[in-house]
């Protein structure tokens, strides 16, 4: 992003930045400099994070000693540190004189939430939470209609923060396995999703503008194969759901719902007593006004009040933008950040005291107003929270282990593996009544070119659980490997010849009017478009290199981050589209920079979003397709390195 500070904020002033934690921290820190920021100084615990960090931010200082880093010349601190120690680490910042922005959720406990909130008021320090999912377009635009009151009173909502996020609990957040390799991730492998309540409660009191005063939940056991520490009706653990029901400070109920499914999904659902308001997991916002149940139903066009030029090209759809906008625009100027340390307070305690409302057997709980000295002297001393197994021990019974060492690796490849059998077994019983028969050949290919790393990562997989009996390490193998990766039929001799023949057959008899791009080509980086809107085709004379291709279930997506090292500057991702036949249709694509296609020589799209992550889903485009081979070429914007891709399908209309 090109630096832009005076078209942003009317003062010159520079905020020093440092950013402890890394992982999550690595998305915020590219657009800094448009927002008066400088990045100068990183801390985090693992030395290849720190040494990326230093790729993109040369002459910065890079530790791993905390101490070292709040004595350092920095005026705010980006913390992105471990969930649970987000109120200690904030505080430690704040008492040595740094404004802070902090990553979800605020605090562990509600005895940290009042040492938090007594922190922000006696250091007077900038205290803001990175809540960012109200601040996509579509929710931004309903926080004003809400406003000017389109939709009457909030009577009821339901919103969803749904993600299935197994392999995070064996790997970094940047897809690199946890070292040693017989240990956990240090939260993500335990934390019980009622804890993570934000990005699903947030837009809600975003959008109405009323808080949480009371919640209720159910306990639920079912859980989903391969997790480390499972969920149950004692509290704690992955691997299943947790709904919860909240009243709102205006009377309104809401239904908070996070956890792991077999669909992942940010539904939301908002009824007003004039009117309410939809959008599906691939779906855009729809609206029913007039009063009534039958009154009519639309779309509706969305953007963002002001700044989406600058927003729409950021990640989790323009929300990082717009929290370190108001994060930098209150220490500014002065003029408040909607996530205060109160709001922040807020969002977060519904998730804690609905965990303990599961763990009691649906017993229901007020929740405390921390701007109150009463609600902080009740609960001052609550250090109530779930048990934290030991990451290091809790797989194995052992740290370290030399025989478990590739663990973790082995976690993540099998993940990947027995979902690709599973999709392509399940799918298998229902194929025949396919709207698009074809889709089912993408799910039989991508097992076939899955499948010598099935076998490889399957024998290792069996020799670890053998090796390793009764432990919780071996239980979330076996529940993959037997329960969804059929290892028994998935090994059988016979499988492969079979699988083979299924797919030939198939190619042969389906009839496929729409192609998958599965190989790409990358040009070497050139100079950044300033509007990539009017970025010209590549000369014939470009020269393009292989890119790695990456497979997400059926999808092929070239990823390019190989070729850009972190930089900023414009690639060129070639691929050809075959079709069985010519006519109008769409080019399905996505892309996660601002990106700008042609097929055949002729632009027909161009974005400036960023999105994440990649979908075939995230855009398309009207085109006409030749017969045979259709040449496709994306220019794409790594906006400062963010971008990883993208992946593209063509489609015929009818």
């Amino acid at each position: 992003m090109a630096k832009r500070p005076s078209s942003l904020f009317k003062n010159n002033k520079r905020i020093r930045l440092g950013i402890w934690g890394l992982g999550r921290g690595m998305s915020f820190y590219k657009m800094c400099s448009a927002l008066n920021m400088d990045v100068v100084a990183g801390c985090d615990f693992n030395p290849h994070m720190r040494e990326s960090f230093l790729r993109d931010n040369p002459g910065a200082l890079a530790t791993g000693d905390a101490t070292e880093f709040l004595a350092s010349d920095i005026d705010a601190v980006l913390l992105a540190t471990f969930c649970p120690d987000h109120a200690g680490d904030a505080i430690r910042c704040l008492e040595a004189g740094k404004h802070v922005l902090s990553e979800v959720t605020s605090f562990h406990t509600v005895a940290e939430g009042v040492a938090l909130v007594e922190a922000v008021e006696r250091t007077g320090k900038v205290y803001n939470l990175a809540e960012n999912y109200p601040f996509s377009a579509s929710n931004m635009w309903l926080k004003q209609k809400w406003k000017e009151g389109l939709f009457g009173e909030l009577q009821y909502g339901e919103f969803e923060y749904l993600h299935e996020i197994r392999s995070l609990a064996y790997t970094y957040i940047d897809g690199v396995p946890i070292a040693p390799g017989g240990t956990m991730h240090s939260w993500r492998s335990w934390l019980d999703y009622h804890y993570y309540c934000t990005h699903s409660l947030g837009p809600i009191m975003q959008i109405t503008g009323t808080r949480p005063t009371r919640v209720v939940s159910l306990p639920g056991s079912i859980n989903l194969a391969g997790y480390p520490v499972k969920r149950d009706r004692d509290g704690g653990g992955l691997g299943g759901v947790a709904p919860s029901l909240i009243t709102m400070d205006n009377g309104a109920i809401v239904r908070n719902l996070m956890g792991a499914t077999t669909g992942d999904g940010h539904v939301q659902r908002l009824w007003g007593t004039r009117g309410s308001a939809f959008q599906g997991v691939h779906s855009n916002l729809s609206l029913r006004l007039g009063g009534a149940g039958h009154s009519p139903i639309a779309e509706v066009r969305y953007d963002w009040p002001e700044l989406g030029e600058v927003a729409r090209t950021t990640g989790h759809g323009g929300g990082d933008f717009w929290v370190l906008y108001y994060f930098a625009r209150q220490i500014l100027s002065g003029e408040p950040a909607p996530w205060d340390v109160y709001a922040s307070a807020d969002v977060t305690l519904p998730g804690i005291l609905a965990w303990r409302s599961a763990k009691e057997n649906g017993q229901a709980y007020d929740v405390p107003d921390l701007r109150k000295k009463k609600d902080r002297d009740a609960w001052r001393n609550d250090h109530t929270a779930p048990k934290r197994p030991d990451n290091r021990t809790h797989l194995f019974g052992k740290a370290a282990d030399p025989s478990v060492a590739g663990y973790n690796a082995t976690m993540r490849s099998l993940i990947g593996c027995t979902l690709a059998y599973r999709a392509w077994a399940d799918w298998g019983k229902v194929a025949g009544d396919l709207v698009r028969p074809a889709e089912f050949v993408d799910i039989v290919r991508n097992l076939v070119v899955t499948y010598a790393e099935l076998r490889t990562t399957y024998a290792e997989a069996r020799r670890l659980i053998d090796a390793n009996p009764g432990t919780e390490g071996a239980r979330a193998m076996r529940e993959l490997l037997e329960d969804i990766g059929g290892e028994r039929a998935a090994l059988a001799k016979t499988f492969l010849p079979a699988l083979r023949r299924q797919f030939a057959k198939l190619e042969r008899t389906v009839t496929r009017d729409d192609g998958t791009a599965e190989q790409f080509a990358c040009s070497p980086l050139a100079a950044k478009a300033k509007d990539i809107r009017k970025a010209a085709p590549p000369k014939k004379s470009t020269r393009f290199a292989p890119v790695p291709v990456g497979r997400d279930g059926a999808m092929y997506y070239a990823d390019a981050r190989a070729h850009h090292g972190g930089k900023d500057g414009l690639l060129y991702l070639r691929t050809t589209i075959a079709m069985k036949r010519a006519g109008k249709g769409k080019l399905l694509y996505g892309s996660d920079g601002p990106v700008r296609v042609w097929v055949n020589g002729k632009a027909v799209d161009s974005r400036v979003e960023v999105g994440n992550p990649i979908r075939l889903d995230s855009f398309n485009a009207a085109t006409t397709w030749k017969k045979g081979a259709n040449a496709v070429v994306f220019a794409v914007n790594t906006n400062n390195g963010n971008a990883w891709g993208v992946c593209a399908r063509g489609a015929l209309d009818g």
